[in-house]
């Protein structure tokens, strides 16, 4: 649903980009009539016909938008497919660059178009005078929902290439261009490329740098060969280029992600580091301190070290056994008939429950017995209590 809304408002904007209501006086022949756009917004770099240069000009007196005059370069070419349906402030392609129409000859079957400084830049359109008899590749706008047979071409040229070589491969016809190294990165083997705004498949790729070598070749079949005009050309000669839109954006996307990714591997390098760091200090047996510890590398300060901890430990052991003489036999097990104060320490029948030693409630013993363990000798004396 979002990739809907965003097309939708792709091609509003697209619509509303050309600036201008369409005027009757720019439109000649019986066709004035069709001036509304159609859908046909992209190409597909299926080339149509190839046209004629009529004009190439220059004019000091061009309006601009505030109605100051500027200079500015137009073209005049003659097509009979790309007229069919053609309207004032349609898109139509040649050689691979998008132009608009800014006015129609329907009797003379031609259009004219205005070339900006951009353009003229980075096309070889400024080269087409009429006087070269040269031919350009014609395409109009795809319709949105249409078949495609070449792929997404936007008509936005990005440099122009030079053929340094072309030969015969039987049917085939083969070309070399060299390209500038940075857009070499766009361009794969078997991957799309627009050459003069024909829809073709790249073949082999060099790209050496800067410095280095920096080409790619593409091959024409015998049905295309007289489809287009690159056959026309020669070893020198230079070629429009569009490469393929989407690697640009993969890059902008990769651009975006790759910096998360860095931050994310630095983060677990830093982890793994500390965890070595605790896996180092538990496979040695002493800490930094210098005392034997069995997990982790930091001794609390002031902790004994084993050896006098052990020596505190017997040292308490030994007061126990002294004080509890059945405890050195075997500490670990209690015996009722070595206790004090059932060997004649204590009358017998006083440790009998009675009425006279229960409480009231039958839940205990009212009396009980105690010994000051300060002074082992004292007997057990009994003394009045709750129960």
């Amino acid at each position: 649903m979002k990739l809907f809304l965003i097309a939708a408002a792709t091609i509003a904007l697209i619509n509303l980009g050309h600036g201008f209501a369409p005027s009757t006086s720019r439109i000649r022949g019986p066709a004035a009539a069709i001036t509304s756009p159609s859908s046909r917004q992209m190409f597909t770099g299926i080339i149509e016909e190839m046209g004629e240069v009529l004009a190439l000009e220059t004019k000091d007196d061009m309006t601009l938008w505030d109605g100051s005059k500027g200079s500015g370069t137009e073209m005049v070419i003659k097509g009979n497919v790309v007229m069919e349906g053609a309207y004032l402030g349609c898109s139509i392609s040649v050689n691979g660059v998008c132009l608009t129409a800014t006015e129609l000859d329907f009797e003379n079957k031609s259009f004219k178009v205005g070339l900006a400084p951009e353009t003229l830049r980075l096309t070889n359109l400024g080269t087409y005078v009429p006087q070269s008899k040269q031919k350009v590749n014609l395409e109009r706008a795809s319709e949105i929902g249409g078949r495609n047979s070449g792929h997404f071409v936007q008509g936005h040229v990005d440099n122009v290439g030079t053929i340094i070589d072309r030969w015969v491969d039987e049917n085939s016809l083969f070309f070399k261009i060299s390209f500038p190294y940075e857009y070499m990165r766009y361009v794969v083997p078997k991957g799309f490329i627009a050459i003069d705004g024909t829809s073709l498949t790249v073949c082999d790729v060099k790209s050496e740098g800067p410095e280095g070598e920096n080409w790619f070749t593409f091959m024409l079949v015998e049905y295309t060969q007289s489809k287009i005009i690159v056959p026309s050309k020669k070893v020198g000669d230079t070629v429009n280029i569009e490469v393929d839109v989407l690697g640009k954006y993969s890059e902008q996307a990769w651009e975006a992600f790759v910096p998360k990714m860095e931050a994310l591997e630095q983060k677990v390098k830093e982890l793994e580091a500390k965890v070595s760091a605790l896996e180092d200090a538990d496979a040695n047996s002493t800490g930094a301190s210098g005392k034997e510890v069995k997990y982790g590398n930091v001794v609390p300060e002031g902790f004994p070290s084993p050896g006098a901890l052990s020596s505190k430990l017997k040292k308490e052991e030994a007061f126990y056994t002294m004080n509890n003489p059945s405890a050195s036999k075997d500490p670990d097990k209690w015996v009722r008939a070595e206790q004090p104060f059932v060997n004649s320490d204590v009358n017998a029948d006083d440790l009998k429950p009675t009425r006279d030693n229960l409480n009231q409630k039958g839940t205990g013993w009212s009396p009980g017995w105690a010994r000051w363990a300060d002074d082992p000798s004292l007997k057990w004396t009994r003394i009045q209590g709750g129960g």
